[in-house]
C-alpha cells in the first residue's frame, strides 16, 4: 500500500445535468454531448494548470493549484458549453486538504465539493466560503450568495456561493435540492409552504377588505405626501430611534408605489422635528398635497400608534386611526399605516406593489430593533457614528442572518464618505460584498442595488452596466432620492445627457428638498455642466439654509473663480474647514487670481499640514499653478488607489487645461470614458 499524499487544492467538481435520462432518450446525441464534454474538459483543465484527477463519464473530479485558476477555468468550460452541442453542466468548488491511497483521491475537500455541485443547476457555478474569500475582490467575478446549507455528511451549515458573470445561471432558492440532510429539505418545502399560503391569505384579505370595509375619500387630492416623523409620546429619548424607524419604514414602504407622484425622503422631514411650522407651511416648503402625522407612545410592552392624514388644500381629514400592538407586533405598523394611506389616497398598485407593501425583511422584532438603531447613527454620517451603526447592523444579522436590509446598510458604511476612516481601495470592497450579500437575499432590494450601481461607476467605471443597474433600482423605487442622484451622475458625468442628468438631479432634490447634500449636488453638478450663473444661485441658496454644510463652500469657490469674482472666492476660502482639500482649493484660487508666490506658499503649508493629501486636490492646486506634469503624476495616483473623486474628472471644467494631454487621454481611457 503506497503511503497517504496530502496536499490543499482548489477542487472542481462537475456533473451533466440530466445525464441518464439523456441517455435513455437519445443514445446517440447523449454520446456527442459526453464527447464534447470530455474534450473541453481537458483542454480547459491543461490550460489553466489543473489535473484531472478522476473521471465518472457524466462528471469529473479535478484539481488546481490556485481557486483563481479553478474558477477561471469553471467559467471557460460554461462559455463554451452554450454553443451547439450544449452540455448541461453544473460544476462545485472547495479549497481544502485532499490525499491520495492507492491511486484513489480522498479527503473532506472532496465530499463538500461533490455536495455544493449537486445544489447546481445547468450553467451554474457555485462554491464555498473559502473560494469566495480568495476571489471576491477580483473584479472579473461576479459573486453572490445563495444561502446556507446542512449538507449530508457534513457537521457545520455551509454557506454557499454563484458566479453571476454575465451568462452564467444563479439557482434560484427553490432549485436547491442536492445532498442535504432531511431537516434541511423540510425546512425548504416548509418555507415555501408558508410563503404560498401567505400570498394566499394577503391576497383574500385585500379583496375582503376593498370590497367591505373601504370608505371613500373626503377629496380628491394630488397624490403627493410627506410623512412627518412620528412624536414621541412618554417615551425615552434614548428610543427616539424606534419612531424615527417607524416612519422611515412608512416612507420607504409608499415611495416604492409607482403611482404617487412624490413622496418626501427622511433627511428632509427628519429637519422637521418638534417644528413650529403649521400644516400648511410644511406643505408649502415640501411641495406636496398630504401631509401623514402621528404620535407613538410606549408603555412596557404595549406601543400605541395615533395617525392623521390631512388633504392640506382643504385641510380635510383624509383618515385616521388609534392602533394598539403588543411590542411583539411592532413589525406590523409600518405597512398597515402605508396601507390605510394608499387607500385613501386611492392610488394604483401593481400586484409586486401590493406584495411589497406586506413585506417586513424581518420577522425578528429585536434584529428589527437594532437595525433601526444602526440606521439612526448611520444618518449622522461620521466615522465614529458608522462604527456604531455597523455594530448594530452586524447585531441585527446574529439574529436573523437573511436580514437584507441590514447587509445594505453596512453596504452604505463603507461605501459613503468618509467610508468608515478607510482609503477607497479597503472600504468600497467590503461595501460591494455587504451589497451583493443584500442582493442575494433579496434581489428587489432598490437600496442596495442603487449602491452596486454607483460602485460599478464611481469605482469600477463600468458605466454600461452601472446604468443597467441604476434603472433597474430607479424602477422598484421610483422616490428613492439617492438612485436618480447617481443615474443623473452617470448621465452627466459620462457626457451621455447633461441635460438629463440634471434633471434626474431636480427629481432627487424634488423628493428630499431639505437635504443638504442634495441642495449642494444640485449646484455642483450645474458647475461641472458649465451653468455657472446656475450653479451660484442653487449654491448661495444652499449656503443660507445649511451654512455648516461645508462642501457647498469649497464648489462656490470654484463657481467665483470662473465668474472672475476673485477676491470673494479667496474670502470664502478662509471660511472652509482646515483640512488638505480646502487648503489646496485656497492654494487653487490664489492661482488664478493671479497671486502665484501667495500659491505656492499655500501649497507648501498645506503639504507640511497634510503630508499625505487627496490627490485629485493636489492636481487641481498644480493646474492653478501650470505644472501640468505634476497635476498628471497625481492624477495617476488618485486612479491607482480608486479616489472616489476621479468619477467627476470627465465633467470637472478644472481639468480642461489636460484635455489634450496624452496622458490624460490615456487615464480617460483606463477609466472608460474616452
Amino acid at each position: 500500500m503506497q503511503p497517504q499524499q496530502r496536499q490543499l487544492a482548489a477542487i472542481l467538481f462537475t456533473d451533466i445535468v440530466g445525464s441518464t435520462s439523456m441517455m435513455q432518450k437519445d443514445e446517440q446525441a447523449a454520446l456527442s454531448v459526453n464527447r464534447r464534454y470530455v474534450a473541453v474538459l481537458k483542454q480547459s483543465v491543461l490550460s489553466h494548470n489543473g489535473e484531472v484527477l478522476n473521471d465518472f463519464g457524466d462528471g469529473s473530479l479535478c484539481c488546481f493549484s490556485s481557486a483563481t485558476q479553478a474558477v477561471r477555468c469553471a467559467i471557460e468550460m460554461q462559455q463554451q458549453f452554450q454553443t451547439e452541442p450544449k452540455v448541461p453542466l453544473r460544476i462545485g468548488l472547495h479549497v481544502g486538504e485532499i490525499f491520495f491511497e492507492d491511486g484513489k483521491v480522498f479527503g473532506d475537500g472532496v465530499n463538500i465539493a461533490s455536495r455544493i455541485q449537486s445544489l447546481g443547476i445547468a450553467n451554474s457555478i457555485l462554491f464555498s466560503s473559502e473560494i469566495n474569500s480568495k476571489i471576491k475582490n477580483q473584479q472579473e467575478f461576479k459573486c453572490v450568495s445563495v444561502g446556507r446549507f446542512h449538507f449530508k455528511n457534513v457537521d457545520e451549515p455551509l454557506e454557499v456561493f454563484a458566479l453571476s458573470n454575465e451568462g452564467l445561471a444563479v439557482p434560484r432558492k427553490e432549485e436547491l435540492t442536492g445532498k442535504l440532510k432531511e431537516i434541511e429539505k423540510k425546512s425548504l418545502r416548509k418555507k415555501l409552504t408558508i410563503a404560498s399560503a401567505g400570498l394566499i391569505i394577503l391576497a383574500a384579505g385585500f379583496f375582503i377588505y376593498q370590497n367591505f370595509f373601504r370608505t371613500a375619500n373626503l377629496s380628491a387630492v394630488e397624490k403627493s405626501i410627506a410623512v412627518l416623523p412620528f412624536e414621541n409620546v412618554a417615551v425615552s429619548d434614548s428610543e427616539e430611534y424606534i419612531s424615527d424607524g417607524i416612519t422611515q419604514g412608512i416612507i420607504n414602504n409608499l415611495s416604492k408605489i409607482s403611482s404617487l407622484q412624490k413622496v418626501i425622503g427622511w433627511f428632509s422631514v427628519k429637519s422637521l422635528k418638534k417644528t413650529n411650522k403649521s400644516v400648511k407651511q410644511i406643505a408649502e416648503e415640501l411641495g406636496v398635497a398630504v401631509i401623514l402625522t402621528g404620535t407613538m407612545q410606549r408603555n412596557a410592552d404595549k406601543i400605541r400608534i395615533i395617525a392623521e392624514l390631512i388633504d392640506v388644500n382643504t385641510n380635510k381629514r383624509l383618515w385616521g386611526n388609534d392602533y394598539n400592538y403588543d411590542w411583539g407586533n411592532v413589525l406590523l405598523i409600518q405597512s398597515e399605516v402605508a396601507q390605510q394611506i394608499v387607500t385613501a389616497l386611492r392610488a394604483n398598485l401593481s400586484p409586486e406593489e401590493k406584495k411589497g407593501l406586506s413585506k417586513h425583511y424581518t420577522e425578528n422584532v429585536e434584529a428589527y430593533k437594532f437595525y433601526r438603531k444602526g440606521r439612526w447613527f448611520a444618518d449622522k454620517r461620521t466615522i465614529e457614528s458608522f462604527d456604531s451603526a455597523e455594530a448594530n447592523y452586524q447585531r441585527a444579522i446574529q439574529l436573523d442572518p437573511d436580514y437584507a436590509l441590514a447587509y445594505s446598510g453596512i453596504a452604505d458604511c463603507y461605501s459613503l464618505p468618509p467610508f468608515k476612516g478607510l482609503p477607497e481601495l479597503e472600504a468600497i470592497p467590503f461595501a460591494k460584498t455587504y451589497a451583493m450579500k443584500a442582493l442575494s437575499i433579496d434581489s428587489t432590494l432598490s437600496e442596495a442595488l442603487t449602491t452596486i450601481g454607483f460602485i460599478q461607476s464611481a469605482f469600477d467605471y463600468d458605466w454600461a452596466i452601472s446604468k443597467r443597474t441604476l434603472e433597474k433600482a430607479i424602477e422598484l423605487n421610483p422616490n428613492y432620492p439617492m438612485a436618480h442622484v447617481f443615474y443623473g451622475n452617470l448621465l452627466q458625468y459620462t457626457r451621455e445627457n447633461t441635460e438629463e442628468g440634471l434633471n434626474e438631479i431636480r427629481k432627487a432634490l424634488n423628493l428630499d428638498p431639505l437635504s443638504a447634500s442634495l441642495n449642494w449636488i444640485l449646484g455642483r453638478n450645474y458647475y461641472y455642466a458649465h451653468k455657472y450663473d446656475a450653479a451660484y444661485e442653487q449654491l448661495k441658496k444652499t449656503l443660507t439654509l445649511f451654512p455648516e454644510y461645508y462642501y457647498t463652500i469649497e464648489t462656490f469657490v470654484y463657481v467665483l473663480l470662473q465668474r472672475k469674482n476673485y477676491s470673494e472666492a479667496i474670502e470664502w476660502c478662509k471660511k472652509g474647514p482646515a483640512n488638505d482639500w480646502m487648503g489646496l482649493t485656497f492654494s487653487y484660487a490664489y492661482a488664478v487670481s493671479g497671486d502665484t508666490i501667495q500659491a505656492k506658499k499655500q501649497l507648501e503649508k498645506t503639504l507640511k499640514e497634510f503630508p499625505h493629501p487627496e490627490p485629485y486636490s493636489l492636481a487641481l492646486a498644480y493646474i492653478g499653478l501650470k505644472e501640468y506634469d505634476q497635476a498628471l503624476t497625481s492624477l495617476d495616483k488618485a486612479y491607482a488607489i480608486r479616489e472616489i473623486g476621479m468619477y467627476l474628472l470627465n465633467a470637472d471644467p478644472e481639468f480642461d487645461p489636460l484635455r489634450n494631454e496624452p496622458r490624460f487621454k490615456s487615464l480617460m481611457k483606463k477609466m472608460n470614458l474616452d
